[in-house]
C-alpha cells in the first residue's frame, strides 16, 4: 500500500466514529487484497504474501470487536471466518483462491456500514484528535488538506 493511501487512511481513522471505523476497516482490507492482486500480476510472491497478512491482521480486528449481544454478530462472525480461509490459503500458496469473491463481500460490509453511519451519534472514536479540514487551494483543482488546529495540544494533555 502506498504512503498516500496510508496517510488517507490515517485521517479517516482519527476522525471515526465506531461505524465509520468499521467501513475504513473494510476499505483497508480491500486495498490489501487490491495490492496483493497487482503484485501476484507481477510476480512479487513476499509483497502477495505481505499485503494478504496485513489483510488478515484487518479482518481479525474486525472479528475482535464484534459485540455479540447483537444477533448479527454471528452472522458477521461466519462471514469473516470464511474470508479469513481464502486469505489463509491464497497466502500459503501464493495462488488466487477467491480473492475477488471475498473482495466483493468485504466490499459489501464496508457499504452497509457506510450507509448506516450517519445514525452513529457516538462521536469520534480518538478522542483530542486534531480536525483536519479540506478546501481547494490556489492550485489548478488540487485538493490540499489544511490543519485548522495548528499549535494545538494534538491530543496530549497535562
Amino acid at each position: 500500500m502506498t504512503g498516500e493511501k496510508q496517510r488517507d487512511f490515517a485521517r479517516r481513522v482519527t476522525q471515526a466514529n465506531k461505524t465509520e471505523l468499521v467501513a475504513v476497516t473494510c476499505d483497508i482490507i480491500r486495498e490489501n487484497i487490491d495490492c496483493a492482486a497487482e503484485c501476484l500480476k507481477t510476480g512479487d510472491i513476499t509483497g502477495y504474501r505481505s499485503e494478504l497478512k496485513s489483510a488478515g491482521r484487518f479482518l481479525a480486528e474486525l472479528i475482535r470487536s464484534l459485540d455479540f449481544r447483537y444477533p448479527i454478530a454471528k452472522d458477521l462472525l461466519s462471514i469473516y471466518e470464511y474470508v479469513q480461509r481464502i486469505l489463509v490459503s491464497s497466502e500459503i500458496s501464493g495462488k488466487d483462491r477467491g480473492l475477488a469473491g471475498i473482495r466483493g463481500i468485504i466490499s459489501r460490509i464496508g457499504s452497509a456500514f457506510e450507509e448506516i453511519a450517519p445514525q452513529d451519534t457516538s462521536g469520534s472514536v480518538m478522542e483530542n484528535s486534531q480536525q483536519i479540514y479540506a478546501g481547494l487551494t490556489y492550485g489548478k483543482g488540487t485538493l490540499n488538506e489544511a490543519d485548522m488546529a495548528a499549535g494545538s495540544n494534538r491530543g496530549f494533555l497535562a
